[in-house]
């Protein structure tokens, strides 16, 4: 090829707008922004900053601050480094309740001498404490049946506007596809020419006009639309998939209140029998000191404050479980389901891969990849003129013979001459670079979110494996064991047993803990996945459920004078002997 041939060749594509260095100009811009220097710190932070003067220093020799301009954030890293000041001496604790401490007004209690007195008085100190209230209640299913998750997930889909909303703008996809197939729609009219002098028509009649779109830009502008369909189809696989995932939460945090409540209500019992057997201890004139009741009153109280908070909690979830389905009022009603039975199995790399291939947001950055490819084709193939095609009929009326003559005009705009659309075609090649980055982005913000979930999820799993196989078997062995010595040796004093107990049901809440957020972990894995059932790239294992603390061994207390009945085979033990 000649050299002519190529300067005519590189002059069309100047003169078409094919190349203005946009993807030139973005690298140029990246590149500044690289060599820019960002969260620097400045040379003096690199040794120790010096201590306060005792006198104020002058405002210009505050380091990093000018009287113009404002300190900025590089200033952090020198402030991260200042040393700490010598603590103050602290002042000495005496061993009395503050007045600004809730409770301090409460007077002192003093018991009386002789034992009959000691025991009234312990009584009324100390009476028995009110049965719990009755757990919540609800109601049967339909059919007689609970609800499962399924049927909550269909009654929420059923009742959601996001569905509705999205499953519209498909339709609303649909139709821009129609408008941008279709060919401009023809013009007709009525001509009127005058006459050489005007004074009567020259001709007229009807005609027709029709634009014919050229460079196929119909079929480009058809393809744009198709992409916008598809994204608009995964927009509503994305919303159903959030809606499942609302569900998934609501329903799990429902059965941990529901959980909650069962756990609660043991150990309330739990403490209130202490709290009882410690009364009576008492008031034998054992060995039991009379503070020691009130002690474990509170700790009864607290134990109930969290029995009320638990089951309000378990109402609570039920509200928020029907505000999720949309329904503006359902009864309490039972729902199927443990959270302590099986837990789904996840292998990290198999669910990125999946993540990576299937999820919607990378579906639709590849789809509005596509999508600029063809608005930039559109925008390159725009300076090709239509044709405008013009067809008339008219009849002659000043010359003879006075007969219909019939005319064609083509039309078409010159060869680009002022508007080369330049800047629709940067615009969209700027656009198209912006696109190819867009899959990039999105893997890499999914796989930020899936690292953080899965690290939570793997979390929660070894802590379950810890509290299923160590933690919990051990406290409940030591519990056991402690109250095995007991039996045999009324030696013992009663804090053993008492912290025996106390630490097994702090083990036992926080492994009721551990299960929930467990449970919250595996929805978020689950919601990236976004697949229609939580098992569906997992295996399902087995776990074993918590401690049964309404069925746990009584408390036994064998001291003669004390309304405790002994376990079968426990000797009684005179107070002599002890």
């Amino acid at each position: 090829m000649s050299i002519r041939a190529l300067l005519a060749c590189f002059g069309l594509l100047v003169v078409s707008g094919c190349l203005y260095h946009a993807r030139e100009h973005t690298d140029e811009t990246v590149g500044q922004i690289v060599s820019h220097p960002y969260d620097q710190a400045p040379p003096e932070a690199a040794t120790p900053m010096p201590t306060a003067p005792k006198e104020p220093a002058p405002p210009s020799a505050k380091p990093y601050e000018s009287a113009t301009s404002p300190p900025t954030d590089i200033q952090t890293t020198a402030f991260m480094a200042e040393t700490e000041l010598a603590p103050a001496e602290k002042a000495k604790i005496e061993p009395k309740v503050p007045a600004e401490v809730p409770g301090s007004e409460a007077r002192s209690f003093h018991l009386p001498d002789g034992q009959d007195a000691r025991e009234r008085a312990i009584v009324e100190l100390f009476p028995p404490l009110r049965p719990l209230p009755a757990d919540p209640t609800p109601l049967p299913g339909p059919e007689g049946r609970p609800y499962t998750l399924s049927d909550l997930q269909a009654i929420a889909a059923a009742h959601s506007p996001e569905l509705r909303q999205a499953a519209s703008d498909v339709e609303a996809a649909r139709g821009n596809i129609i408008s941008a197939r279709a060919y401009p729609n023809p013009t007709i009219g009525w001509e009127s020419t005058p006459s050489n002098d005007g004074s009567v028509p020259g001709a007229q009649g009807p005609f027709i006009d029709q634009l014919i779109r050229t460079g196929g830009k119909l079929k480009l502008a058809s393809a744009s639309a198709e992409m916008d369909l598809r994204n608009a189809q995964l927009a509503l696989r994305r919303a159903r998939n959030d809606l499942s995932t609302r569900v998934r939460n609501a329903y799990y945090a429902l059965l941990v209140a529901k959980e909650g409540v069962r756990v609660n209500r043991g150990l309330a019992v739990m403490t209130d029998e202490m709290y009882r057997l410690q009364a009576d201890l008492a008031a034998a004139g054992s060995f039991a000191a009379p503070y020691e009741p009130m002690a474990l009153r509170g700790q009864a109280y607290m134990a109930r404050l969290a029995h009320k908070q638990a089951t309000e909690n378990y109402i609570g979830s039920w509200k928020q479980l029907v505000a999720t389905l949309n329904q503006r009022q359902l009864p309490l009603t039972e729902v199927q389901g443990h959270i302590d039975r099986i837990i789904p199995y996840y292998d990290f790399d198999k669910v990125l891969a999946r993540v990576l291939h299937t999820h919607t947001d990378v579906l639709t950055a590849r789809n509005g990849l596509d999508k600029a490819r063809y608005q930039l084709k559109l925008q390159q193939s725009a300076i090709l003129p239509d044709v405008d095609v013009n067809i008339a009929l008219l009849n002659e009326y000043a010359i003879p013979p006075k007969q219909f003559v019939p005319t064609a005009t083509i039309g078409l705009p010159l060869f680009p001459l002022w508007d080369q659309n330049k800047g629709g075609i940067m615009t969209a090649e700027a656009a198209l670079i912006r696109a190819t980055e867009e899959p990039h982005r999105v893997e890499m913000n999914l796989s930020n979110l899936l690292a953080s979930a899965f690290t939570s999820y793997k979390t929660n799993l070894d802590a379950l494996e810890f509290y299923r196989h160590h933690i919990l078997p051990d406290q409940v062995r030591a519990y056991r064991g402690v109250l095995a010595r007991r039996q045999v040796d009324q030696t013992v004093v009663f804090s053993d047993l008492f912290g025996a107990q106390q630490t097994l049901a702090a083990s036992v809440t926080a492994y009721l803990g551990v299960l929930g957020n467990l449970w919250t972990s595996v929805v978020s894995v689950a919601d990236l996945l976004q697949t229609d059932d939580l098992f569906q790239l997992a295996e399902p294992r087995d776990i074993p459920g918590l401690p049964d603390l309404e069925h746990l061994t009584p408390w036994p207390c064998c001291h003669p004078g004390v309304a405790v009945q002994c376990p079968q085979g426990v000797p009684v033990v005179p107070m002599r002997d002890r």
